[in-house]
């Protein structure tokens, strides 16, 4: 089928490498970014393309995506579709980790993407590969509001970082990189 719209979660590949992360990588639990980008890389199937491609949906879209999700506290729909939805492995994550080398590798891999394909588009691909003119400015504000959100979790200095936001009803304790963004 491809992909219907401008996310990783609406493409075959990106939903593939969710269901790998998923099925292989969920633990007690816990999830830590560095172990899942080895993950992909090692396995044939998820391991992303150069960034020089320009690629629109890859796992490390994914990934991102993946982040986003928890930062806003959104996991909702993250455990629908598969054959085991009554284990909720996304809804029962309790610690998801990510070092600042994991974050970065990430943040680059997904910046480095959208220059390639702007290039790339420049060079004879009018829309990046997309039929209309809108997915593809869509497709681009969607990575540069990933590219973002890395970037908030950079700056916070951390060398090791919890991106599960902890459940408080108390607006103080909420987790500093919580908000109302948008993955569109």
């Amino acid at each position: 089928m491809g992909c219907w719209g401008i996310t990783a979660f609406e493409s075959d590949a990106g939903l593939d490498a969710v269901g790998f992360i998923r099925e292989t990588m969920l633990k007690d639990g816990r999830m830590e970014l560095g172990e899942i980008i080895k993950a992909i890389q090692k396995e044939e199937w998820y391991a992303p393309p150069e960034a020089s491609e320009g690629v629109p949906h890859t796992s490390p879209m994914a990934l991102a995506e993946i982040i986003v999700k928890f930062l806003d506290g959104d996991r909702e729909g993250m455990d629908d579709g598969w054959d085991d939805v009554p284990e909720r492995k996304f809804g029962n994550i309790t610690s998801f980790t990510a070092s600042r080398e994991s974050l970065q590798w990430l943040r680059d891999y997904i910046s480095d993407s959208l220059k390639y394909a702007k290039e790339n588009a420049v060079n004879g691909n009018n829309w990046g590969g997309w039929f209309e003119k809108r997915n593809w400015i869509g497709w681009q504000n969607h990575m540069e509001k990933l590219i973002s959100r890395l970037d908030e979790l950079l700056s916070s200095g951390e060398n090791c970082m919890e991106l599960v936001p902890l459940q408080c009803t108390n607006e103080e304790k909420k987790h500093p990189m919580m908000g109302n963004h948008s993955l569109e």
